[in-house]
């Protein structure tokens, strides 16, 4: 008794396998790409419509109805996958349970340490803004200070 497989059976996992780790297209190469297939649609439906203007209709109609070079799923939206990715960095995603106890914990003691040292270093740059304005205006007055001094030396002496 043999076993018969197909392509089928063997190809079946490793579809299953790349399907699964499929990486999102980034913004940028999604606008970048709609650009040039506008700039494309245009310059060829308009060679289409001086030529032959029935095809550059039939031109105008499928490359309207394509869309863009940016082949989308079923139900898959960009804007969407944007707007979730977003949501998940607010505090309230942050606040979510991972489900492990574990994890929660250090995720929670790290956002408070972080938070703590983020107040310190805004206090610190705070502190040496202060620093710095004060050492320019000491600097401005001695020079008026020394400017004075030397109108009043010259004023002395005339």
């Amino acid at each position: 008794m043999t076993a018969a497989f197909t392509h089928d059976d063997i190809s079946a996992p490793h579809a299953a396998h790349h399907s699964s780790h499929r990486r999102p297209i980034p913004v940028g190469v999604q606008v970048l790409s709609t650009i040039l297939f506008g700039a494309f649609a245009i310059t060829v439906t308009a060679i289409a419509f001086s030529h032959f203007w029935p095809a550059g209709v039939a031109l105008a109609v499928i490359l309207g109805w394509r869309g863009g070079f940016v082949p989308l799923g079923k139900g898959e939206d960009p804007a969407h996958e944007i707007i979730a990715e977003i949501r998940g960095l607010s505090p309230e995603a942050q606040q979510r349970s991972s489900g492990n106890a574990s994890f929660d914990a250090y995720r929670t003691d790290t956002l408070e340490r972080l938070e703590v040292e983020q107040e310190n270093f805004s206090d610190f740059l705070d502190r040496l803004r202060e620093a710095r304005d004060q050492r320019e205006f000491d600097g401005f007055m001695d020079s008026r200070a020394a400017a004075a001094r030397a109108a009043r030396l010259e004023n002395d002496e005339a």
